[in-house]
């Protein structure tokens, strides 16, 4: 079997110079379009001041920014200031975890780790707030006392904390200060939904 050579015309594209003249004879006949690369260059330009000007804004009004940092004669050190101001809030749980093995004041304990929505109607802004809680029966321990607030929604029940999640209501979010200086958000749970109704 023979291969025939085959002859196919030659199609003149407009050439990237050529792209420049017409847009130079349609801007003078009043049509200012931009071509796709002037297109491509503004639009990064104007993405790339916007990004700046967002980290900027996120970086300089961030928390994390005001920080405080000591330094002593040996040492520096940087107080935990607190993320959430202190008020009431309408509450969702969010999500339930487990550590283990966490090193404590009181020796190694597991902890459950809750996280929590808080929504604030003066700022109308949602903030999540996660607070860990030492695995402990003792009816005074700060877990007992959170799950002392749920105690009528589940009455005469057993329940898993598992059940906890997408529980809603009304708290109040106060600040502790450590022998440290260290500023803590704690949560008392003012009331609970009864998911029932």
């Amino acid at each position: 079997m023979a291969l025939k050579k085959v002859r196919r015309p030659v199609i003149n594209k407009p050439s990237e110079d050529n792209n420049k003249e017409l847009e130079q004879e349609a801007n003078k006949n009043g049509r200012e379009e931009l071509s796709m690369n002037q297109h491509n260059t503004n639009s990064n330009e104007n993405m790339n001041e916007r990004l700046s000007e967002t980290l900027s804004n996120t970086i300089q009004g961030s928390p994390a920014m005001e920080r405080i940092i000591s330094f002593g004669d040996d040492s520096v050190s940087m107080q935990r200031t607190a993320k959430v101001p202190e008020g009431i809030y309408d509450y969702n749980i969010d999500e339930i975890n487990v550590r283990e093995n966490v090193q404590t004041q009181y020796g190694l304990k597991d902890q459950y780790v809750i996280t929590f929505s808080l929504y604030s109607e003066v700022t109308e802004q949602v903030t999540k707030l996660s607070l860990p809680y030492n695995i402990s029966s003792n009816q005074q321990s700060a877990l007992m006392m959170f799950l002392g607030a749920f105690k009528e929604v589940f009455k005469g029940q057993r329940i898993t904390m598992g059940h906890l999640i997408g529980m809603t209501g009304q708290a109040r979010i106060h600040h502790v200060v450590s022998e440290a200086g260290n500023v803590f958000e704690k949560i008392e749970i003012l009331n609970v939904e009864n998911p029932n109704t």
